[in-house]
C-alpha cells in the first residue's frame, strides 16, 4: 500500500475518532441534562409538597391575636363574612377591604354579608386600586400608617397566606402581620387531602410563591449592586479630598 493509501487510512481513523469523541460529548451533555432535569423536577416536587402540607397545617390564631385593624383580601365571599365577624367581635378597630371592584358599592358588601349599613359606613373601608397580591400589600401598608395601625390581622384564603405574607414583607415600613386564614369550601375534603380543583389551585399558587421569591431575590441583589456602586463612588470622592 503506499503512502497516500495510509494517508487515506489515517485521516479515516481520525476522523472516526473524532465523530466517537463528539458523540460521547453529546451523550454526557444529555445524561447532564437528564440529571439536571430529575433533580430540579425532585426539588419542585418536593418543594410543592412542603408547600401543600404548610398550607393544610394553617390555623386560625386564638382570640388573643386581637390587632389594631383587620384586612380582608378580596377573592372570595367566605373572606369578607369572616372579616366582617371578626370586626363585630371586636378583634379590630377598623375593616379594610382590598382589591374590591370599581362597580361594588358598599351597600352591595352589607346586603351581600347581611351587614347593617351602619357598620360599613362606621368602620369598613373599601381599597379599589389595588388590581393584585402586590397592590394589596402596598394598600393595606398604607392605610395602616394613615389610621397609626401597627398590627393587623390578614384574612384570605388559606392557600393564598404564603404569597400574601411575602408580598407584605417586601413592602417597606409593613406593620406586624397576622395571618387569618380562611379554608374555601372546595378546598379539601373531610379527610384534610385536597380535592382535585384545591390540588389544581395549590399547584397554581405554588409556582405564583416561586416567582415571587424570584422577583424578591433579584431586587436584592440589585439593591445590593447598587450599595457597592454608591460606596465605591463615595470612596474614590473621598480619595480626591
Amino acid at each position: 500500500m503506499g503512502m497516500t493509501g495510509l494517508g487515506g487510512l489515517e485521516r479515516e481513523r481520525t476522523e472516526a475518532e473524532a465523530r466517537r469523541r463528539k458523540r460521547r460529548r453529546g451523550q454526557r451533555l444529555a445524561l447532564v441534562l437528564l440529571l439536571v432535569g430529575f433533580a430540579s423536577g425532585a426539588y419542585l416536587a418536593g418543594g410543592f409538597v412542603r408547600f401543600a402540607r404548610d398550607v393544610a397545617l394553617l390555623t386560625t390564631p386564638p382570640t388573643a391575636a386581637r390587632a389594631d385593624g383587620i384586612v380582608v383580601l378580596t377573592g372570595g365571599e367566605q373572606r369578607l363574612q369572616q372579616g366582617i365577624d371578626l370586626l363585630r367581635s371586636g378583634e379590630g378597630q377598623r375593616l379594610l377591604v382590598s382589591g374590591v371592584n370599581r362597580g361594588t358599592s358598599a351597600r352591595a358588601l352589607a346586603r351581600t354579608t347581611g351587614t347593617d349599613a351602619g357598620l360599613f359606613e362606621c368602620c369598613v373601608d373599601l381599597d379599589y386600586e389595588a388590581l393584585n397580591t402586590i397592590g394589596n400589600a402596598e394598600m393595606a401598608t398604607r392605610w395602616a400608617r394613615e389610621h397609626g395601625f401597627r398590627r393587623l390581622l390578614l384574612v384570605t384564603s388559606d392557600y393564598h397566606i404564603p404569597r400574601s405574607l411575602l408580598e407584605m414583607a417586601d413592602v417597606p415600613d409593613a406593620p406586624e402581620i397576622v395571618p387569618y386564614p380562611v379554608s374555601p369550601d372546595k378546598l379539601w375534603r373531610p379527610d384534610g387531602w385536597p380535592t382535585r380543583l384545591g390540588l389544581r389551585l395549590l399547584a397554581t399558587e405554588y409556582a405564583k410563591v416561586l416567582a415571587v421569591k424570584a422577583r424578591v431575590a433579584w431586587h436584592n441583589v440589585m439593591a445590593q449592586d447598587r450599595e457597592h456602586r454608591i460606596a465605591g463612588h463615595d470612596r474614590v470622592q473621598a480619595s480626591f479630598k
